[in-house]
């Protein structure tokens, strides 16, 4: 095969998993059927099973895309030094991202129907998002560290402790809020309390400027 239908053959892989995506948000997962996700492709359905072998083959490549390209919009917001953000606002951003876009997904009409078969059909995918997001958070926080920009000896724990933390806080914030809007607003808060306590000297005068 060919570097060009590689290419080819991986967009229209791509345009699958995202029509059916759609599909089971406006549909729910039962309702959905391959019919279905081949219509609003575009293509036949004998077409479509040359992709995947079923809907749940295409349910978990639709959670290996929305975990792929979240985390690496996480990595891209976590490391924007350039801005001139503090690591608290850079954290804030990342986790708003990452957990703020699973909550508008889950309060959407078919939301917990999709979480179900999240649940079911792609566990793994899940648990390692949750790793590859901890990873990512432990090495903002240890480059922070580095920098003397926060001091995490002030509360005796390490960045991978810290991250884990983080991590475990900010999606358990989820359980309890209404919408995405909510979740952000207390985010802030928590991100907020936790940074409180981690800057000194210019890091602390950055941040009472940035409220």
């Amino acid at each position: 095969m060919s570097n060009m239908t590689l290419s080819n053959e991986t967009t229209k892989s791509d345009d699958i998993v995202s029509a059916a995506f759609s599909q089971f948000s406006q549909y729910g997962f039962q309702r959905t059927s391959m019919a279905d996700i081949a219509a609003a492709t575009g293509i036949s359905r004998a077409s479509l099973y040359t992709y995947f072998d079923n809907k749940e083959d295409i349910f978990r490549g639709a959670c290996i895309n929305i975990n792929t390209n979240s985390l690496a919009k996480v990595a891209q917001l976590l490391s924007a030094h350039e801005t001139g953000q503090t690591i608290s606002q850079r954290v804030e951003a990342a986790l708003i991202e990452r957990y703020g876009r699973l909550l508008e997904i889950a309060k959407s009409p078919h939301g917990s129907e999709i979480y179900d078969e999240r649940n079911r059909l792609c566990g793994e995918i899940v648990q390692q998002s949750v790793t590859d997001l901890r990873a990512l958070l432990t090495k903002a926080l240890k480059a922070a560290d580095k920098a003397g920009e926060i001091n995490l000896k002030t509360i005796g724990t390490s960045p991978i402790a810290a991250a884990e933390i983080l991590q475990l806080a900010a999606a358990g914030l989820k359980a309890e809020c209404p919408d995405a809007k909510t979740y952000a607003k207390r985010l802030k808060g928590l991100v907020g309390i936790f940074f409180a306590g981690l800057y000194s000297g210019p890091s602390a005068s950055q941040l009472r400027k940035a409220k």
